[in-house]
């Protein structure tokens, strides 16, 4: 149950909060005011210990940190509310921005010993162009870029800004120790008209100074020309006018030179939105180091804009030029309402709109996750995500939203403006200890600041946290190779397992989940040496489907034999159910007695991880002669919804040339003991049959007998779908069988008398056992698996509607199409001849075509005789009752044959309570699998 987070304090200030910058390394706080100030908080001591002032006229006629005296004329002068914030991953460098339409960066250096601080304006950058408030930045720190949005619907950038103001080192230094040299009087100015070298920087300073914006005569939406910049001349400036100008900027300090940087006006993007741009935020992770190469490195950001549309950037650096651009790669996530704020988690993108609600969208397949809704549907000034905890900021305080949980507070800080999630660093190892805890701080209207404690989500930071360092780490030592062995296998489906990748429920959380669990496998798919990595979007909104494959690694003259091979798997599972039916947590991966346990853990997660494995060790050990595609889909569950369309319009970055097996693992044994190949599947058509009356639910007493009911109508067209003996009476339902033959027969009679069947399914006569495989494998079947009604469920009530669902199971010869056209019209036949008022409605809510392989294959030989070799004994040869739609779809699309290798016991309780797979099970058949995949 989610509970407020703790107020540890609070600060007071004259104005409005703005912007929040937090440092914890250095445990800093910096908050941008509507007074042209920012705040400076050590986090230890609570203490506001620095008043940055923008531009040096106080209240008091000084700049707390220079001590220049103010001026006239002077940038000093102009008066800026601080909109925005950022820092560089170091904590060496703070960057502010908004109403004067500068960016200011800032050298901050302390030292924790002494708590020391100091605080330089080191660099000015601005634009010739008149762009009005800047209201975002971020810096990156691979490309040294800096880029903002404005008011003008512009983004501006400028790479290499670091080496930028290192190199003016040099020009200020000389500028200083010419204009101001020790002996150097203000007041007589002589010895800096006589020298030459510091005439020509005073005109290179002036040049500078008068192309800032408060200098320009022509403001934002006032310029006289097209491009927006002022076109008459400005202001002279004489050498003391100049010398003032600069010593308000504290660049005569030969320690802190300040560079004046102008943005090139092909670093300007005009109309990069079509509004005010409020956001930029920068995507991390596997996405960013995935796009760098020899000659290029890459960093990526999200702008958003109040047209609504969140547009992704490529910033580019060109490794030897040194040379930066910014290309659009994506604008086509749109919110259909303004974006004011935005943060990552990734894979997610929150975008904070300004109804009230937060839009969350997959950055891997660029789809709409979830919409949350905040109680109040004023502007989401702010929104920020730690561990999967949503917190959004606006006028009427804090929503926190977990899951599917919400709680809301109002903090009285007037209306909520800016919010940050940070979390302190206290230890000196690289895993998170105790003494690292994570904080919100949230600045308001009022001028208050406050810092909240998020110690209640510590317990799913610390385990979370550490496996992301754990795999970063592995991803970093990449090149050294990775140690595949069982522990290692254990620790990503531990992973994998706590993924709650439940398709049937259409909740945030599990949406969530989903989406996680693929960039999760797209990730270890990357670690592990795959190239072709990719999350391939679904249709509606469904689960993406990741794409992988390992290359063989023979050489050019033998790679010509190599095959191709295709391994398909899911990682959606069914929900747990009832938690108290299970031993152990359904989604955290339990090892005792020699089993696994959990969720997904027999099907499909366990079985992906050792094929997943198999692969990852002979390409490790640079052995592997095939190569091999994982294709794995996140909505097996509910039936494969899209599956079919990816195929195909994916197929060539699938399949290159050809796929010559398909395998799957999606299925158990037959028995406890004997290992088993499976070869078949019936089809399946599960609908949803439907009567419904025009009338309300009524009363038995008061109008029963007096029309048709619902019910007896559907109960009567039901009764239509059998005979007495069981016989299904859909026309030609019978008609394209095909029976086994004596071959296939024989193979069914070597089941009964090798496996230990359950007292279920045994039997005392052969015959009857080997009909009874028949009747469950090779004959299709009709079953009634729910009745509902509506209304209470009262025994005096007649309900309004009443509804049936029915499962047919097909088998090798018959069309799905057929079966689908035939039921419809024949349930339809016998509803017309009761001549009833009521209504009846057929959706078939999910469908999969009968599968049947050729066991004598060359794929089957070679599995066969993997599995006889690892286990020392032959497998059974097995056909199924279930389906799995996929298998089909996928021989179809890419003309191959499909094997499949059941992974777990009868035991294994797939899709019940405990689900369960014995370790040995699991660990062969990673074995069984690496030399199969080879030897084909």
């Amino acid at each position: 149950m989610l509970e407020n987070p703790e107020l540890i304090h609070k600060w007071d200030h004259t104005h409005s909060i703005l912007s929040i910058c937090a440092f914890p390394n250095k445990n800093l706080l910096f908050a941008g005011t509507q007074d042209s100030k920012i705040l400076v908080v050590d986090k230890r001591s609570y203490n506001v210990v620095k008043t940055i002032q923008i531009g040096n006229t106080t209240s008091s006629g000084l700049d707390p940190l220079s001590s220049s005296p103010p001026t006239s004329n002077s940038i000093s002068n102009t008066r800026s509310s601080v909109l925005c914030l950022d820092k560089s991953q170091d904590e060496k460098y703070l960057f502010s921005a908004g109403a004067d339409s500068l960016v200011r960066v800032w050298s901050i250096e302390y030292c924790p010993k002494d708590r020391s601080l100091q605080i330089k304006e080191v660099a000015t950058v601005y634009s010739i162009t008149d762009i009005g408030d800047i209201f975002a930045i971020k810096y990156l720190d691979e490309t040294q870029t800096l880029v903002f949005g404005c008011q003008n619907a512009s983004l501006l950038y400028l790479d290499n800004i670091v080496d930028r103001i290192h190199d003016s080192t040099t020009v200020s230094t000389a500028f200083n120790k010419t204009a101001f040299p020790p002996s150097h009087n203000n007041n007589d100015i002589s010895a800096l008209r006589n020298d030459e070298s510091a005439t020509s920087l005073l005109i290179q300073s002036q040049t500078n100074l008068d192309r800032l914006p408060h200098r320009r005569y022509d403001k934002f939406f006032d310029s006289k020309g097209p491009t927006g910049s002022a076109p008459q001349t400005p202001l002279s400036l004489s050498p003391e006018s100049i010398s003032r100008e600069l010593s308000s900027l504290n660049i005569c300090d030969s320690n802190y030179p300040h560079a004046i940087l102008e943005i090139p006006a092909e670093n300007i993007i005009r109309y990069a939105h079509n509004g005010f741009i409020y956001s930029i935020v920068q995507i991390m992770d596997t996405y960013n180091a995935l796009n760098h190469s020899d000659n290029v490195i890459t960093e990526s950001i999200i702008t958003g804009s109040g047209d609504g549309i969140s547009k992704i950037w490529n910033v580019v650096k060109n490794k030897k030029s040194g040379n930066v651009s910014i290309e659009l790669e994506d604008e086509g996530m749109d919110n259909d309402d303004g974006v004011i704020s935005q943060t990552i988690e990734f894979p997610f993108l929150y975008c904070g709109l300004s109804d009230g609600l937060i839009n969350i969208w997959d950055l891997n397949t660029r789809q709409l996750v979830s919409s949350l809704s905040a109680p109040d549907e004023s502007d989401i000034t702010s929104v920020s995500v730690h561990d999967d905890y949503v917190f959004a900021i606006n006028e009427e305080g804090i929503t926190l939203f977990y899951q599917d949980q919400l709680i809301h507070w109002n903090p009285n800080q007037g209306k909520l403006l800016s919010s940050e999630i940070f979390v302190t660093h206290n230890s000196t190892n690289s895993n998170l200890s105790a003494n690292d805890l994570p904080y919100l701080v949230a600045g308001g209207n009022d001028g208050s600041l406050t810092l909240w404690d998020l110690s209640f989500v510590f317990q799913n930071l610390h385990s979370s946290r550490t496996f992301a360092r754990r795999v970063q780490q592995d991803v970093e030592k990449d090149s050294l190779g990775v140690n595949i062995d069982t522990e290692e296998m254990l620790s990503s489906l531990k992973k994998l397992i706590s993924y709650k990748t439940v398709s049937q429920n259409d909740t945030t959380e599990c949406k969530m989940a989903s989406a996680r669990c693929a960039t999760y496998l797209y990730d270890l798919f990357a670690q592990l040496g795959a190239d072709n990595v990719k999350l391939l979007p679904v249709a509606d909104h469904h689960n993406p489907v990741i794409l992988a494959q390992f290359s063989n690694q023979l050489t050019p003259e033998d790679n010509r034999t190599a095959k191709k091979i295709l391994w398909y798997g899911h990682y959606d599972v069914i929900t747990a159910g009832d938690s108290e039916r299970w031993d152990t947590d359904p989604f955290s991966l339990t090892c005792e007695n020699g089993y696994l346990k959990g969720r997904g853990v027999s099907d499909n997660k366990g079985p992906l991880i050792s094929a997943i494995y198999s692969v990852a060790s002979l390409y490790q050990q640079k052995k592997l002669t095939n190569d091999v595609v994982f294709l794995i889909e996140g909505s097996e569950e509910i039936g494969s919804p899209g599956f079919e369309e990816v195929c195909n319009k994916f197929k060539s970055n699938i399949a290159g040339d050809n796929i010559d097996w398909i395998f799957l693992s999606n299925s158990s044994w037959v028995d406890e003991d004997h290992p088993c190949i499976n070869y078949g599947l019936r089809g399946v058509i599960n609908a949803e049959i439907t009567v419904k009356s025009n009338k309300s639910n009524g009363h038995s007493g008061i109008n029963g007998g007096v029309y048709p009911e619902p019910t007896f109508d559907l109960m009567r067209i039901l009764s239509k779908l059998q005979d007495d003996e069981g016989n299904i009476l859909i026309p030609d339902f019978h008609k394209p069988l095909r029976t086994p033959d004596d071959k296939e027969l024989e193979r069914f009679t070597n089941v009964i008398e090798s496996a230990t069947l359950s007292k279920t399914d045994s039997c005392t006569e052969n015959d009857y056992c080997v009909d009874y495989l028949v009747k469950n494998w090779a004959t299709p079947s009709l079953s009634i698996t729910s009745m509902n009604v509506s209304g209470p469920g009262n025994i005096t009530v007649i309900p309004h509607s009443a509804s049936a669902g029915v499962s047919i199971r097909l088998v090798p010869g018959q069309n799905v199409a057929s079966v689908k056209e035939n039921l419809e019209a024949y349930l339809r036949e016998h509803f017309s001849k009761l001549a009833s008022h009521n209504q009846l409605e057929i959706t078939v809510v999910n469908e999969a075509e009968p599968w049947l392989g050729d066991p004598s294959n060359h794929a089957y030989e070679v599995l066969k005789k993997e599995v006889t070799k690892t286990w020392e004994m032959e497998p059974l040869f097995v056909r199924e009752g279930g389906s799995i739609p996929s298998i089909r779809t996928l021989e179809r699309c890419f003309d191959a044959p499909a094997i499949q290798i059941p992974c777990g016991q009868s035991s294994a309780n797939a899709h019940l309570d405990n689900e369960n797979l014995r370790i040995q099970n699991w660990t062969n058949m990673t074995e069984i699998l690496s030399n199969v995949f080879n030897k084909l």
